[in-house]
């Protein structure tokens, strides 16, 4: 199913390195969800939600979830109903200081 006019006209600036025409909503799901929900601002979530159901955002969070930041994930875990997804113990820092092995 290719994107909407009215997604894409809501979206464009944030498919500045793809073609809007090539995409397909379905085959291109996690990339089209993520991008919207990592770069886009309220009209563009909202436009979304009128293609794509909840069903479909909730398999996203729970499948990329780390893809998005803290608090648009917990945002989403609540307006979805969703469990809170577990944070890794470990912060940034230390595993940026794990040595690198082959």
């Amino acid at each position: 199913m290719p994107l909407t006019k009215q997604l894409v006209q809501s979206i464009d600036r944030l498919l500045w390195d793809v073609d809007p025409e090539t995409l397909d909503l379905e085959r291109h799901e996690d990339f089209v969800i993520g991008r919207i929900l990592t770069e886009g601002d309220w009209a563009a979530v909202q436009a979304l939600r009128k293609e794509v159901d909840d069903r479909a955002l909730a398999a996203f969070v729970q499948r990329s979830g780390r893809r998005l930041d803290q608090r648009t994930r917990r945002f989403l875990e609540a307006v979805l109903d969703l469990e809170p997804t577990e944070c890794d113990s470990r912060s940034l820092k230390a595993l940026s200081a794990t040595p690198f092995r082959r």
